[in-house]
């Protein structure tokens, strides 16, 4: 078990990260509760992670092998965190961990290839990770997974952080990269059917309305060598059926960062520092 950051913290619900978008100032809502810090437990986990993982992956999530990358990640030692409210029985509400991303699992490299296919647009980006990705590649490159659940607040993701770091030296696992995956999202203004069509016309991005399912990833795009917004490859769900406002939609993104070791470690005090605990 790992240590108990903090007890019966008070947790203002419209800090989460989407609930900003939905509880009014004036209605606010203050819960106690106890986050628990536990190593990863592959006798607990695996379905919550399975779960996490499809919800990370948004309308691609049905792509991958997430039981295969459910068992890589809750392999027996695995470096990891998750933080829990009922014990080390319960279910994680959220979760890290760090995943070697040239390992010979087919699971892994699924996802890998996807990052690339999903980069290809962004030639530099592409080319650089081909080329860390290569089996001649003398770079070591991994995946840190990082997601919770909806309602989470921010403030818990800069511990996890700091502990993967620390728990990666304390085992002398060393990267040269890290690729990180997560998703942001367009605000996108209602569509309005036009009489004289058929269809809906395309709903329109309203200029510089774009905000982050997870903030702590305005940090870390900061201190990335490269990051990229792509369209998922499966669209299920029209924007307007997203709604966070009554007249606006949200059209979510996938979102891929790349960051070397020095960077990821200089972003981590400075996520602390925006996102400090309550």
């Amino acid at each position: 078990m790992k240590r108990k950051v903090d007890e019966e913290s008070d947790i203002d619900v419209s800090s989460t990260d989407e609930s900003d978008q939905e509880v009014d100032q004036g209605e606010e809502e203050t819960v106690d509760v106890d986050f628990d810090f536990f190593n990863l437990n592959p006798d607990v986990d695996f379905h919550a992670t399975k779960m996490l993982l499809r919800q990370l992956f948004g309308d691609d999530g049905s792509m991958f092998d997430v039981s295969g990358l459910a068992d890589v990640i809750l392999v027996k030692d695995a470096i990891g965190t998750t933080i829990k409210t009922d014990g080390k029985e319960s279910d994680p509400f959220a979760m890290i961990s760090v995943i070697d991303a040239q390992q010979s699992q087919p699971c892994v490299k699924q996802v890998m290839d996807y990052l690339v296919e999903k980069t290809q647009k962004h030639t530099e980006f592409n080319m650089f990770l081909r080329k860390l990705l290569a089996k001649d590649s003398k770079k070591r490159v991994a995946w840190i997974f990082s997601e919770r659940l909806i309602n989470m607040p921010v403030e818990v993701t800069p511990p996890l952080y700091k502990m993967l770091l620390e728990e990666m030296a304390e085992h002398d696992l060393k990267f040269d990269y890290f690729v990180i995956v997560s998703k942001i999202y367009y605000v996108v203004a209602a569509q309005i059917p036009d009489e004289n069509k058929s269809k809906k016309q395309k709903a329109q991005i309203i200029e510089n309305e774009t905000d982050y399912f997870h903030y702590e990833d305005m940090v870390l795009e900061k201190h990335a060598k490269y990051n990229i917004y792509s369209d998922y490859t499966n669209h299920k769900q029209e924007t307007d059926s997203r709604r966070v406002f009554s007249e606006h939609g949200i059209d979510p993104k996938l979102s891929v960062m790349l960051l070397d070791a020095a960077s990821l470690e200089n972003a981590v005090p400075e996520m602390a520092e925006q996102f400090p605990p309550f």
